[in-house]
């Protein structure tokens, strides 16, 4: 997600004296270089889990993974979206060397998780994850449409949009789910989406 501030563009122009240069070269213009900031979401049948907001100083290491968004989403938001079938809900992540780790597998074993081993993970394509074919793309126009201009106001935007993402579109994302896979296997891993 992005949030606009500007800066100068810092190009030169250099002439020995003699060239004539047109006023509009002379004239800096402003460019728009975005600041990002990474979030963490999950998606399930019942709704969309908070969102988590990575520290825009922090490298994602495995602890980091653990302490900030995992042990949160296990303690808090499966519980909240579940209920009393917590303890059957099956985690299922993308392939970020933090999610991948030893130490957040041991997590997940440590807690009594039930997880979806990588090694048997469908392929790492956007037209197979929920997130990427169903759900940011949504979720970017609705926050472009909010037009935050400081990362403060992009977080509280953000959380904002995730706490109230319509149900009914998280359900249309993830029953396209099998079809999507059936359409990859039909075209022999094939993209999905084609224009």
């Amino acid at each position: 997600m992005t949030s606009r501030k500007p800066r100068r563009n810092r190009d030169h122009f250099w002439t020995d004296g003699s060239a004539e240069i047109p006023e509009e070269w002379k004239k800096k213009t402003t460019k728009r270089w975005p600041k990002k900031v990474m979030i963490a979401i999950g998606i399930c049948w019942f709704g969309m889990s908070r969102a988590y907001v990575v520290n825009g100083s922090a490298k994602v290491t495995a602890q980091y993974f653990i302490d900030e968004i995992l042990s949160k989403m296990i303690h808090e938001d499966i519980p909240r979206l579940y209920g009393n079938s917590a303890k059957d809900v099956i985690f299922r992540m993308d392939s970020a060397p933090s999610h991948t780790a030893k130490l957040t597998i041991q997590h997940l074993k440590d807690h009594r998780v039930k997880y979806i081993p990588k090694e048997i993970w469908m392929a790492n394509s956007p037209d197979l994850a929920p997130l990427d074919y169903g759900i940011n793309g949504n979720l970017k126009r609705i926050l472009s449409e909010r037009k935050a201009t400081i990362i403060k106001g992009l977080i509280s935007v953000i959380k904002k949009v995730c706490e109230s993402y319509d149900i009914a579109e998280i359900r249309s994302t993830l029953s396209s789910w099998q079809g999507r896979v059936q359409t990859m296997l039909d075209r022999h891993g094939g993209h999905v989406e084609v224009k």
